[in-house]
């Protein structure tokens, strides 16, 4: 995880989103090929979502 910054200028602890590259604060599996994250709400896949949180 990169500790870039965010529009305020403080560094976010939350992972980006791999689509828009907003933090992310909640990630779900919502099926066997699909998921999401919140609070951006991209259509992420569930391999993507193990890679947010290492």
């Amino acid at each position: 995880m990169d500790s870039e910054q965010t529009a305020s200028g403080d560094s976010s602890p939350l992972p980006d989103c791999p689509r828009c590259g907003k933090p992310v604060a909640f990630s779900a599996a919502t099926g066997p090929y699909t998921g999401s994250v919140s609070p951006c709400g991209c259509s992420v896949p569930p391999d993507l979502l193990a890679d947010l949180w290492d």
